[in-house]
Parts: structure tokens; C-alpha cells; sequence
């Protein structure tokens, strides 16, 4: 493959990128929640608990980031701190059943969604697609990492 055609392959990614992000994003305002501070409730509502510091290194952001993120979702009564009982200087975060149920109905809604989205792959050309994805992914992130 020629580097045109290479980089337009890359725009037509990309292209799809933006527009799969327009589909979720109207789901997200309805809940008031922007897409990281989705991703943040859902690790934690995974995790049952999760330190601080694990949910900034998880969305690779600043700790700075991290805690204005949970910060957010704290008045939002998503989330709620809870000290340590071994050492009070370890912070740990926990869903309240408020940030449980508006995580599961977003991810009801994306569930939805996103069956009609990729319905237009038979299950092989769905498997094969998080096999490229996956692929690009590690790759793309490995290249970074080693500032190739």
C-alpha cells in the first residue's frame, strides 16, 4: 500500500473514530457526564474500590486530573471517598448506588447502540476487527512509549 493511500486509511479511521463519539456522546449529556468521567465511573464501579492514584494511572492522566475528575463526580453523588482503615493518608473510592444505577443505565443505552452500530459486521468480521484494533492499539502504544 502506497503512503497516500496509508494516510488516507488513517483520516478514514479517524473519520469513524469521530462519529462512533457522536453516537455516545448525547447518551453521556443526558446523564450529565462527559466520556472520562464515564470511563472513571465505570472503573470504579467495576473495582467496587479503587485507590486514587489507580484511577488516574488507569485514564493516564495527571494526579492533578484525577482528583478534580473525582472531585466532579463527588458532587455529583456518583462517588463517594473512603479513608483507609489501616492508614488514613490512603484514599479510597467507592460508587454510591447513585453512580451504580446511572452507570448501568448508560451502559444499557450503550449496549444498544452499539449493536446498531457494529450490526453491519457478520460476528466474524467483528472478531477480526478487535483482532486489527487490538493489534494497532498495542502497537500504536508501544511506538509512543518508545517515542519511535
Amino acid at each position: 500500500m502506497h503512503s497516500s493511500e496509508l494516510y488516507n486509511l488513517h483520516l478514514e479511521i479517524r473519520e469513524l473514530s469521530s462519529l462512533s463519539q457522536e453516537l455516545v456522546e448525547p447518551l453521556l449529556v443526558k446523564y450529565d457526564l462527559t466520556s472520562v468521567q464515564y470511563r472513571a465511573l465505570q472503573l470504579i464501579v467495576l473495582n467496587e474500590s479503587i485507590a486514587v492514584k489507580d484511577v488516574s494511572n488507569h485514564l493516564k492522566i495527571k494526579p492533578a486530573a484525577g482528583t478534580a475528575l473525582i472531585d466532579r463526580l463527588e458532587r455529583k453523588k456518583l462517588i463517594e471517598r473512603v479513608h483507609s482503615e489501616d492508614d488514613r493518608r490512603v484514599v479510597f473510592i467507592q460508587s454510591t448506588e447513585s453512580g451504580k444505577s446511572t452507570y448501568h443505565s448508560i451502559n444499557k443505552c450503550f449496549t444498544k447502540t452499539f449493536r446498531d452500530f457494529y450490526g453491519v459486521l457478520n460476528e466474524e468480521e467483528t472478531e477480526r476487527l478487535k483482532e486489527i484494533v487490538g493489534k494497532l492499539t498495542e502497537h500504536a502504544s508501544s511506538c509512543i512509549e518508545n517515542k519511535i
